[in-house]
C-alpha cells in the first residue's frame, strides 16, 4: 500500500505546494442524552435505521466562550447501518452564552468502530451486539462537522469558522472538543459583517 499524501509530497509537483492547516481549540462541550433513545427503525426494512437521542443538558467552555445547552432544544437524529455499528449523526442544539446570546450548533458527523481494533473485531463477531457505554478515540472513529451560526453581537466570529468536533462518550455522557481550521494560528478569528 502507498503512503498518503502529504504536504510538500512530490506526488502533487504540478501547482502549488500547500501547507496543513492548523487546529485551533474553540471550547469543550459537555452533554448529557436521554437514557431512552426513539428507534424508529429502518424505513422499507432497508437496513438504515433511524434513531434519535434527545439532548436533556449541556454545557460549553472555551477561550471567550461559556453557555449552557438549552433544555428540550436540541437532539441527534442518527442513521444506523444495521449490523455495523456504524452511523453517521445529525445532530442539532442551541446554546445560551454566560452573557444571555444565543447559538445554533448543527453537527454532522460519524462514529464507527476504529479500523483492527478489539471492539471491531466484536462487531464481527456479533453485528446485533449492544454498542459498548463507553468509548474512547481508541475504539472508534467519532468526529464531527460543526456548523455554529450566531447573530450581530460578540460571537457573530463564529459564523466564519469551519469546525471539527472530536467525541467521547460514557454512557449517556458525551463530550466534544470543538477546534476550528486556521492558516493564521495564534490570532482570534475576524467578525464579518455585511456592509450597506
Amino acid at each position: 500500500m502507498s503512503p498518503l499524501p502529504s504536504p510538500g509530497n512530490t506526488l502533487f509537483a504540478d501547482g502549488p505546494q500547500m501547507r496543513q492547516p492548523s487546529l485551533s481549540f474553540l471550547y469543550r462541550l459537555e452533554c448529557d442524552i436521554a437514557k431512552e433513545e426513539i428507534d424508529i427503525g429502518a424505513p422499507h426494512d432497508s437496513g438504515v435505521i433511524r434513531s434519535i437521542a434527545n439532548i436533556v443538558r449541556g454545557s460549553l467552555k472555551g477561550p471567550g466562550i461559556e453557555g449552557t445547552v438549552l433544555p428540550l432544544g436540541g437532539a441527534d437524529w442518527a442513521t444506523v447501518v444495521k449490523g455495523t455499528h456504524s452511523m453517521k449523526l445529525d445532530a442539532r442544539y442551541t446554546v445560551r452564552t454566560s452573557d444571555n446570546h444565543y447559538i445554533y450548533i448543527r453537527a454532522h458527523g460519524l462514529y464507527r468502530p476504529g479500523p483492527e481494533t478489539e471492539y471491531a473485531r466484536q462487531v464481527d463477531a456479533d453485528p446485533m451486539m449492544v454498542p459498548p457505554a463507553t468509548v474512547s478515540q481508541d475504539d472508534v472513529e467519532f468526529f464531527s462537522h460543526l456548523r455554529l451560526e450566531a447573530g450581530p453581537g460578540p460571537y457573530n466570529w463564529l459564523n466564519g469558522l469551519v469546525c471539527l468536533g472530536v467525541m467521547t462518550c460514557e454512557g449517556n455522557k458525551i463530550w466534544i472538543d470543538a477546534y476550528h481550521l486556521t492558516n493564521f494560528p495564534g490570532k482570534k478569528p475576524e467578525s464579518v459583517m455585511a456592509k450597506v
